[in-house]
């Protein structure tokens, strides 16, 4: 449907030959942007947030189509995100970054529904990707019930403490994802912690999001995807982490990252897979087993649900 509207704007605007150069669009090619200021988003589509700005003429390399193929994710100079096909010209040229890996599962969107309930979004979203179904954007009952269920099950916090606790997030990816096992996972150092999400993603024994804690707590994200150079699914210590593709479900926030956007790997070690606080409002209390640490959701080498003490430091080796 959309390559006939496609083709019928394109004759008018620019005739065959523009018609071929979107034709040429291919993934581990090149591409050039046709129009001034043309927005690399946070996701497919113009409701994303900008990450910036491509001049005319800049070159990208195309990485993947969106779903619909209106959207292409590229790499540039300027950073990695979404650009829409309509902006966009083969060259022909291949990809000068082919042999970089890069995977973003697909996972379908869901929007947090309250203003709190960003950790029932993301287990939406997981549990759609594992299940093989729509989230239709966010599913009400779905997160309300999952909702309740992390408040009966915070490792004894109140919601006023922690809404809700590492803890009870993996208790509900157990309950609501019972075919495989979930804990709350602690790190020491920023960049172990994220070799594990990387390997996770990337193993394809696996191929499992997580979800992080961002921002010292503020935040929980769905991560998505990773970009390094080397597998990090092979070679879990020797490849090097570029960062992460991120699912973030609060569209009504001013920070808001978007449904897929790409975070470097500078500033995700550095702004937001930080170590979580109790001065950031509803997470936790001084002392508590989170506090100072880097914490994320993740399948489990088990097929139970979550310990009391979760994981601490855990390698990639502890999987085999």
């Amino acid at each position: 449907m959309r390559a006939t509207a496609g083709l019928g704007v394109t004759a008018m605007l620019g005739g065959p030959s523009l018609v071929a150069a979107q034709s040429a669009l291919a993934a581990s090619t090149q591409a050039s942007v046709t129009s001034d200021a043309a927005n690399l988003r946070g996701g497919p589509g113009t409701d994303q947030p900008v990450v910036t700005s491509l001049a005319v003429g800049a070159l990208v390399d195309l990485i993947a189509p969106s779903a619909s193929g209106a959207w292409w994710r590229v790499a540039s100079d300027a950073g990695v995100g979404y650009v829409s096909a309509d902006l966009l010209q083969g060259t022909g040229q291949p990809s000068t970054s082919a042999d970089v890996f890069d995977l973003d599962l697909a996972i379908p969107y869901a929007r947090q529904l309250t203003a709190i309930w960003c950790d029932p979004a993301d287990l939406e979203m997981w549990m759609s990707y594992r299940q093989g179904r729509d989230t239709a954007g966010g599913t009400r009952s779905l997160q309300s019930s999952i909702w309740d269920w992390e408040t009966s099950h915070n490792a004894g916090f109140s919601v006023d403490q922690w809404d809700c606790s590492p803890f009870a997030v993996a208790s509900a990816a157990s309950h609501w994802m019972a075919d495989a096992g979930f804990d709350h996972f602690a790190y020491d150092d920023p960049v172990a912690g994220s070799r594990v999400l990387a390997w996770l993603l990337a193993n394809p024994a696996m191929r499992e999001p997580s979800i992080a804690l961002i921002w010292q707590g503020l935040h929980y994200v769905l991560v998505r995807g990773v970009r390094a150079i080397g597998d990090p699914g092979k070679d879990p210590n020797g490849a090097q982490l570029l960062g992460f593709y991120v699912a973030d479900p609060d569209p009504g926030a001013s920070f808001w990252l978007g449904q897929d956007r790409y975070i470097p790997i500078d500033r995700w070690l550095n702004e937001m897979f930080t170590t979580v606080s109790y001065l950031t409002p509803h997470t936790g209390i001084p002392g508590d087993q989170w506090q100072n640490r880097i914490v994320a959701i993740q399948r489990s080498w088990s097929s139970t649900g979550p310990t009391d003490a979760g994981q601490r430091n855990a390698t990639p080796s502890n999987y085999a």
